[in-house]
């Protein structure tokens, strides 16, 4: 079976979702709805396009987001739109971006303990070393600045090996800095006065939590109130946009489902949207086929070595050529390649030569006249 044009380069599944992160579930919504039939998603590398998922292709080159609607045979869901709906369009989805997207990266990233148990685990699942070392941790730093700029890191706990920096300032926080610059320590408060602070500080971070999830859905409750979709009975982009982050926050099963039972219980208007679009969408999300990705094997290191040194190694490993073969003459291009090659190394050498004489590694002189009397002496005393 060929493979389809549009193929969606997707981050690892976590189950049941085929994607840990809603802007791969947006591009599935997406294509589900404007090429039905014409995509496919697989787990994308994250070798390729500078380390970013997901990504999209047609016919194996990259298209930016700006131009799926050109692809051919693509249906635009807001083709429909007056210029003012879709200016309105585009203030809500700027609207999902700055406010509800952190709020899911802070229930995936920040809040314990769902990090280890979901995020990590997915991830982790589809590296090898030493990626696992490198790309996990790049990709929390960055939502971690994030979520620090917003000041939503931390609230409502941290997860373990996040508490360090906490740590060092509640123990800043038990020493006081006197006249003249003398420090010394507060006056004890009991033996349970850190775990009274601790408590405190979750409270009071939790109650931050619930007044950042308010006023950031309680617009998106009031406009989808007695609605179908934000314009009339058709979905566009900003339903798509928000039904994937409710089907990122609603499908899963959280260890600490703080966001989606305040979901569930507080707007089952958002609730109510997300499972018509789903069902509009025709979407199963347990069931949802992804594509084998193509396996490119990589140049070992032998092989790559071997193709820049002349010589017999560089031919072992080829098939040997028939007689006919051999005694065709090289072109001129591939005789100043190999030119050029010999030239390379040629110069290697020189630099490497004078590297040593230059740095003093090496060095050379001249015998003086007291070192040849001592040499000659002890040649007669031998004889």
């Amino acid at each position: 079976m060929p493979a389809p044009p549009i193929i969606l380069h997707a981050t690892p599944p976590l189950a049941p979702l085929p994607a840990s992160d809603a802007e791969s579930l947006y591009y599935i919504a997406l294509f589900q709805l404007a090429a039905p039939g014409q995509y496919g998603a697989e787990t994308g590398d994250w070798g390729q396009n500078g380390g970013k998922l997901p990504y999209v292709t047609h016919l194996g080159h990259k298209v930016p987001s700006a131009y799926l609607p050109n692809l051919p045979g693509f249906q635009d869901p807001d083709a429909h739109l007056s210029a003012e709906e879709k200016a309105d369009a585009l203030s809500w989805k700027s609207y999902l971006d700055a406010n509800i997207v952190d709020l899911v990266n802070h229930t995936y990233y920040s809040l314990p303990p769902n990090y280890p148990q979901t995020i990590a685990k997915a991830q982790l699942a589809t590296l090898s070393f030493p990626q696992t070392q490198y790309i996990p941790q790049r990709i929390r730093s960055v939502i971690k600045s994030r979520l620090t700029f917003v000041g939503l890191w931390g609230l409502g706990g941290l997860n373990d090996g996040d508490a360090v920096e906490e740590d060092q300032r509640i123990l800043e926080e038990k020493f006081i800095t006197g006249p003249g610059g003398t420090v010394a320590p507060r006056a004890w408060t009991g033996w349970r006065s850190g775990q009274e602070a601790e408590k405190r500080r979750r409270k009071w971070g939790e109650q931050q939590l619930d007044t950042r999830i308010q006023s950031a859905f309680d617009p998106l409750a009031r406009r989808l109130e007695g609605k179908n979709y934000f314009f009339g009975d058709i979905p566009t982009t900003p339903d798509l946009h928000l039904f994937s982050l409710l089907t990122f926050l609603l499908t899963p099963s959280l260890p600490n489902p703080l966001l989606p039972t305040l979901l569930r219980t507080t707007y089952p208007s958002l609730v109510t949207h997300h499972d018509r679009l789903l069902t509009h969408l025709s979407l199963d999300w347990a069931s949802f086929p992804l594509l084998r990705p193509r396996i490119v094997k990589a140049a070992s290191w032998g092989e790559t070595l071997s193709s820049f040194i002349p010589g017999p190694s560089a031919s072992a490993s080829t098939p040997k050529k028939t007689e006919k073969e051999g005694k065709k003459e090289k072109t001129s291009k591939e005789k100043s390649f190999e030119r050029g090659r010999w030239l390379w190394f040629a110069g290697a050498a020189v630099s490497m030569v004078s590297y040593l004489f230059w740095s003093g590694i090496v060095a050379y002189g001249e015998f003086d006249d007291e070192e040849g009397e001592w040499i000659e002496v002890e040649e007669e005393v031998r004889s």
